[in-house]
């Protein structure tokens, strides 16, 4: 049966809680982003989930087999991480989203530039093939360093609109626009606790007392999916639990 759990804290508390319980793992990942980037987000993902639990469980290991460790203090619970997306629209938001990083890593050595945060946002329907990758990327760095030095957007076939802040760091942030909402569906839900359910075995050889599955739709992005509250999956697993995490409305819902 399908449970919503509750969070009643505060913004404020929820960013410091957030902070406890990944910053000691994410800031050494942060010294390479954009390699490391997966692994930030699957435990921004984790300490989404934790702060629901009101620091009952904290992260024990950051590890591959399973995603992780967490525990009570008494037991060790492996979490296994799964984000459900359309993979045809996700494929094209990592390619758009390459693009920036690359440019973002470019303009970092430019001592031409003050420390900056440029909001980039896509053009509608912008659809681009492989070979055109560097010519993009040098797009992009080009059209972010006039906007920030001159103020002025140079025409271009990628980025539709630019907002800019004083930062810390010169930063790119890329926005791909609006994008049609969908509810995630049984058959997606099953797929997903099938595609981990075969790795449960491993866990009970490495000492795991307890197998979670903690699956996260609701991002932003073509790709996501949101929540179907009256979604009924027929749970045929060995997960001792299974949730649903909906990341951009910050919803936490258990199906066992």
């Amino acid at each position: 049966m399908l449970k919503k759990l509750s969070n009643i804290k505060s913004i404020d508390e929820n960013y410091q809680l957030l902070d406890d319980l990944i910053d000691p793992y994410v800031s050494e990942l942060l010294t390479d982003r954009i390699k490391n980037r997966q692994k930030i987000l699957e435990l921004c993902h984790l300490g989404k989930f934790l702060i629901f639990f009101d620091g009952k469980y904290q992260i024990n290991e950051v590890t591959e087999r399973p995603d992780f460790i967490i525990t009570d203090g008494i037991k060790r619970i492996g979490l296994e991480h799964q984000i459900i997306v359309e993979f045809d629209a996700k494929a094209r938001e990592g390619f758009s989203q390459n693009i920036f990083d690359q440019a973002e890593e470019k303009l970092k050595t430019d001592s031409d530039l003050p420390n900056f945060l440029a909001n980039c946002y896509v053009m509608p329907y912008a659809n681009f093939k492989i070979n055109q990758k560097e010519e993009l990327i040098e797009t992009v760095r080009k059209v972010v360093k006039e906007y920030i030095l001159n103020d002025n957007l140079i025409e271009n076939p990628i980025i539709e609109r630019i907002s800019k802040m004083p930062h810390s760091q010169k930063s790119v942030n890329v926005n791909l626009g609006a994008w049609w909402t969908k509810d995630i569906t049984k058959k997606l839900v099953e797929e997903a606790i099938k595609n981990k359910q075969e790795k449960l075995l491993n866990y009970q050889q490495e000492g795991i007392d307890e197998q979670w599955l903690l699956i996260v739709i609701g991002n932003t992005g073509d790709s996501s999916y949101d929540m179907d509250k009256n979604l009924k999956a027929d749970l045929n697993t060995d997960f001792s639990k299974v949730f649903i995490l909906e990341d951009f409305r910050n919803n936490l819902y258990q199906l066992k």
